[in-house]
């Protein structure tokens, strides 16, 4: 009982101490958050991704190696617990007595505004098609309500926004000042469009808006673990040639950019290039809509704004290793589409009297075999004889009695 007692307080350490209450970040390669022995099972908890930055949330059995001082263990288990759409945020227990916050990430959502004057037409076709434009982006970034709440799918880890401006001019920014890069703030998005929108006055380069926002796009989804998509709100006119065209779809396919495109401005523009944008959106996975209301903004978010999943692993084995007072590795190894990662790490006994000497089983077998086995066998050899000895007196005492009283 005393043995089992000290084996029990074995404890994984750990190289990097997870934290009472951690959350799923970005993903960085194989990261373990916490690990435990509790004779004679050890659990150790982690999450895995790809060099992309994605995180694996369908890692399979055979795909986990567990190395305990250089021998393969090969009867474990492996249990995952996922946050998706349905579940965007889960707390789940860790197996050291802390708890893990598991959270879905938001898409980075990159928001090409068409913003010229030339979008609201001239003659009889004129008309409010700016005031349009931000509406149906308003519509897309937010809730019914008052005041209106983000729309997201990713509650625990919202979308990233950014807003792009075609330029007309060639030392002109495309993103607004004041509204540098990706941001969550979704307030702030709507009062640069509302009240700090620069509006051009010429003509604008649309195909390099685009191409710099997928770019741009496709990075800031890769640093954070998510998803990308391109939102186009423009009439389509632009000095498009088909190889530019092509350019643009190849490039979101590459960078796995999906591009909702809204169809906004005068009857003349949209039936002269609403089909390129059409084109541009279904050819990678997003959808084309010709001056959408706000429910079919909305509808349109909830469609191509997908978050990513996140996942925690917990495997489970039962250790070989014995209380011999030596400090012992265990290997967790994981294979990915990108390669073999691993994380070392030791495992040690933590014995509390240090009165106690732990030793190997054949060690404590063998020494108590000599120590208690063989002086207990000459013990009872003593015991035999001198019992034997004891027999024979009072045999030999009876007898000699017996034989005086017959000559009497």
């Amino acid at each position: 009982m005393k043995r089992i007692g000290i084996i029990t307080t074995l404890l994984v350490a750990l190289l990097l101490v997870a934290p009472a209450h951690a959350q799923s970040p970005a993903c960085q390669g194989l990261e373990v958050h916490a690990a435990q022995l509790t004779f004679p099972t050890v659990a150790i908890q982690f999450s895995v991704c790809d060099a992309q930055g994605n995180r694996i949330t369908t890692l399979d059995r055979s795909a986990v190696r567990i190395i305990e001082d250089g021998t393969p263990i090969t009867s474990f288990t492996l249990e995952s617990q996922t946050a998706h759409d349905g579940q965007p945020v889960q707390t789940v227990p860790l197996v050291n007595g802390g708890t893990f916050t598991l959270v879905t990430t938001g898409a980075s959502i990159g928001i090409v505004f068409d913003a010229s004057q030339l979008l609201n037409g001239t003659g009889a076709g004129a008309g409010d098609h700016l005031g349009a434009a931000r509406a149906a982006i308003e519509a897309f970034l937010l809730e019914p309500g008052d005041p209106p709440p983000p729309r997201t799918r990713s509650p625990g880890n919202m979308e990233r926004v950014a807003l792009f401006i075609p330029a007309d001019q060639p030392a002109q920014a495309l993103q607004p000042d004041g509204l540098p890069g990706f941001t969550q703030d979704r307030y702030a998005v709507i009062n640069t469009l509302r009240q700090n929108l620069p509006v051009r006055q010429g003509k604008t380069s649309l195909n390099a808006a685009i191409q710099a926002a997928i770019d741009a796009t496709a990075r800031d989804a890769q640093e954070n673990g998510g998803k990308a998509v391109v939102l186009v709100v423009s009439d389509g006119g632009d000095a498009l040639t088909g190889d530019s065209f092509n350019s643009l779809i190849s490039q979101a396919s590459q960078k796995q950019v999906k591009i909702v495109a809204f169809g906004i401005g005068t009857d003349k523009a949209l039936q002269n290039n609403g089909f390129r944008l059409k084109q541009l959106a279904e050819a990678t996975g997003g959808i084309y809509l010709e001056r959408p209301d706000a429910n079919s903004a909305g509808s349109a978010f909830q469609l191509v704004v997908q978050s990513q999943p996140a996942a925690i692993y917990t495997v489970r084995y039962d250790t070989r290793i014995i209380d011999d007072g030596k400090s012992h590795t265990v290997v967790l190894e994981v294979v990915t589409p990108s390669g073999t990662l691993s994380y070392p790490f030791p495992l040690t006994a933590n014995v509390p009297s240090p009165n106690i000497t732990l030793a190997p089983l054949g060690d404590v077998l063998l020494r108590q075999y000599f120590m208690f086995a063989i002086p207990i066998a000459v013990m009872l050899s003593l015991l035999l004889t001198l019992m034997s000895g004891v027999i024979f007196w009072v045999s030999s005492a009876s007898s000699g009695i017996t034989r005086g009283k017959t000559r009497h």
